[in-house]
């Protein structure tokens, strides 16, 4: 498994972005991101030229729109064929993404609790989902110096709580990128196992094959009877060991290590801690394990420690990796 850098909320002058498409571009090529979703709102018209401004950069291009709605915001990525955002009502979603997957796209619920109106009408996601398993994504974690965030804690709560109800619904991040402002921010990391293109990017996503930092790199794996299990896969609910390592040598020069400082790992069963271990050491990278008697449905790592001033914040984490009895 292959961990790459991505951001899939981004805009340019198309809809509300102060970028051009050539420097949306050029600054997640400075940035260190080697895939990149143009998302401007209700609108495909700076596609073609960021598709061509991407490949040439050496960075994949992936097909996107932000639906933008007076009931919430909704990214679509690599929908083949067009979903119609207009005139879907709140109780309608569920249909309006059952289309969307037809075409073999994935939506993604934007910032679902940041402020709406009368700041900013339709931010705040009032859409009627009926049906949760139809969600592929929800962002946990938007905008900049998300992790101590109220919003971001409001939306980790609710996706927790979908995964205590049975819904595998991928945590993500979404920097929502309209300008090139030197803030801190969030990275989306996608596990690939051969080679990184949109469609090998949607299927991560799919299967919760993502990770989610503000610097540091933190992955999971399980490991049960020679076989592991990355995140988003399934395991057996029994006597496990769950490695964890965390890299520090990731995107140099994009987060501030002074400002954002790893202290411990904490491994979360159910939304319940388990264990903690300590990072005692920084270098490039710190690795740990823990035997562990399953008795749950899901198993993930966070990342713990001081950031931008904030002690005792979540700093990196990872989607789970899924536990089911044994017959």
């Amino acid at each position: 498994m292959k961990w790459y850098p991505v951001e899939l909320h981004t805009h340019s002058i198309h809809s509300d972005g102060d970028f051009t498409v050539e420097e949306l571009v050029d600054a997640a090529k400075k940035e260190g991101y080697m895939a990149l979703a143009l998302t401007d709102h209700n609108t495909f018209s700076g596609v073609e030229n960021f598709c061509a401004q991407a490949k040439a950069q050496g960075i994949v291009p992936v097909h996107g729109l932000e639906w933008t709605t007076y009931w919430g915001h909704m990214v679509v990525l690599e929908e083949q064929g067009y979903t119609d955002w207009r005139g879907v009502m709140p109780e309608e979603i569920d249909q309006a993404i059952r289309s969307i997957h037809t075409h073999h796209g994935i939506v993604g619920i934007a910032h679902p609790y940041s402020l709406s109106d009368p700041v900013n009408t339709g931010y705040h996601w009032a859409f009627q989902i009926r049906d949760w398993s139809l969600v592929d994504y929800l962002e946990v974690w938007s905008r900049n110096y998300a992790p101590y965030r109220i919003q971001s804690q409001r939306a980790f709560e609710l996706w927790e709580d979908l995964l205590n109800q049975g819904y595998r619904i991928t945590a993500m991040t979404g920097r929502d990128w309209h300008r090139d402002e030197r803030l801190p921010c969030c990275y989306t990391w996608v596990g690939v196992e051969r080679g990184l293109t949109a469609d090998s990017i949607v299927n991560a996503i799919r299967n919760g094959r993502v990770c989610l930092s503000t610097g540091p790199l933190l992955t999971m794996k399980v490991v049960q009877e020679d076989q592991d299990f990355f995140s988003g896969e399934c395991a057996l609910a029994e006597v496990l060991r769950a490695e964890m390592e965390i890299d520090f040598g990731v995107l140099r020069g994009s987060w501030d290590k002074e400002q954002i400082r790893p202290k411990e790992i904490r491994l979360i069963c159910d939304g319940r801690i388990v264990k903690t271990l300590p990072v005692l050491r920084e270098k490039d990278k710190v690795e740990a394990a823990y035997l562990f008697d399953a008795a749950g449905a899901w198993l993930r790592a966070d990342l713990y420690g001081d950031y931008y001033g904030v002690s005792d914040c979540r700093i990196a984490m990872t989607n789970p990796v899924y536990l089911k009895q044994s017959d």
